[in-house]
């Protein structure tokens, strides 16, 4: 599992102290600025920034779930689970 944001990493930095550390590697999509959200159709051009999703892959790179997530707006981490358990 990998976290991902448009912020720079300073920001993931600090946020993820502030969190007491995280069980998962945070990538900083910083520059140029969005290029992998972009890919994923996840970049917001009115807002400058990338919406909340949640992505699964499988070892073979092939999307398996995609769920997109409001401002404010938290994934439901059993729902996740339920995907995760969907793979092989």
């Amino acid at each position: 599992m990998l976290g991902i944001s448009c912020d720079h990493i300073a920001a993931h930095r600090a946020w993820s102290t502030a969190m007491g550390g995280l069980p998962y590697p945070e990538l900083s999509d910083w520059h140029p600025k969005g290029e992998v959200t972009t890919a994923y159709g996840l970049w917001n051009e009115e807002r400058g920034a990338g919406t909340r999703a949640v992505i699964i892959v499988d070892k073979d790179g092939v999307v398996r779930f995609r769920e997109t997530y409001a401002p404010g707006t938290l994934p439901d981490p059993e729902s996740v689970l339920a995907e995760l358990n969907k793979l092989d």
